[in-house]
């Protein structure tokens, strides 16, 4: 066992013998009290993950299990000035990649033990620039209640669950997601408060369900190549949308009134409300759109 305090870290650590196995939980504790901006950046190869928000508003708490001999994580605190930056690594020694006949595992042999986890609880009292990335595994991510001024989310070839059930406090300037081989479902997303968001689906499939309160009009991006999409648009905010799409992909728009070339607006167009303005290229996917 081993202990290790600094004046805005808490590491605690123990050993547990799982089989044969021998695996690692390490505590994290951060106080931000001292600090007025927040960035986040998290790598996580494998395993399963899951990031919510902590009670007291500038605290940071955390939780990482894994076994030593097959992963290694990396957590670094460091601060610029008035922001806190927190890194974390959690890389595996096994070698996999996306090839052109599926994903291509290179002494990849896990065994029925394997067990590798992130829990962390975050800071929502500080304005926050937060970017996700993972390999392959499962995460469910709930941002509700964070002030969040850019967020950026890779999903790798992981299963991703993300809401949102609550408007951000700030403005974010930017969202990007990019959606992999595995499942997004995204809950509650037009709570982010976002000026421009982008939306990028490879060969896995989506729900991006953009209900939320709108503060501000939103610039729309998404690219949807092998995979598929299900959009669901708010029906409080006034809407215009352009979907470019070959005859190899499948589009439905429901709720919208079609003006031609690939064209859609709100029914009920009012100069009063916010208003999203989107751009979808579609390969030879499929996207369906719904106004709810």
């Amino acid at each position: 066992m081993k202990m290790k305090y600094l004046n805005f870290l808490f590491i605690f650590s123990l050993s547990f013998g799982q089989t044969d196995d021998e695996f690692i939980r390490d505590y994290y504790k951060y106080d931000l009290n001292e600090y007025e901006l927040l960035e986040i950046d998290l790598n996580f190869a494998l395993g399963e993950l899951k990031i919510s928000t902590n009670d007291k508003p500038k605290t940071i708490s955390g939780i990482i299990e894994y076994d030593p001999e097959r992963t290694e994580t990396d957590v670094v605190f460091s601060t610029l000035g008035e922001k806190a930056i927190l890194t974390i690594n959690g890389e595996t020694g096994h070698d996999f990649q996306c090839c052109d006949d599926g994903i291509n595992f290179k002494d990849f042999n896990l065994g029925d033990n394997f067990y590798n986890s992130m829990d962390f609880k975050l800071a929502k009292g500080i304005p926050t620039e937060l970017q996700l990335g993972f390999g392959l595994g499962e995460a469910n991510i709930d941002l509700t209640d964070l002030s969040l001024s850019y967020f950026e989310l890779d999903c790798g070839l992981s299963d991703v669950k993300l809401e949102m059930e609550s408007s951000n406090k700030i403005t974010c300037e930017r969202v990007s997601i990019s959606s992999g081989l595995g499942d997004f479902n995204g809950y509650g997303l037009g709570n982010l408060n976002t000026r421009k968001f982008i939306l990028d689906v490879g060969l896995g499939s989506a729900t991006i369900d953009l209900r939320g309160k709108f503060d501000e009009d939103m610039d729309l991006s998404i690219d949807v190549g092998l995979g598929s999409l299900e959009l669901i648009l708010p029906k409080d905010v006034n809407i215009k949308l352009r979907v470019d799409h070959s005859f190899l992909s499948s589009v439905d728009v429901d709720g919208l009134m079609s003006k031609g070339r690939n064209k859609y607006v709100s029914k009920d167009w009012d100069e009063n409300r916010p208003t999203i303005i989107g751009d979808i290229s579609v390969g030879i996917g499929a996207v369906d759109v719904e106004v709810d």
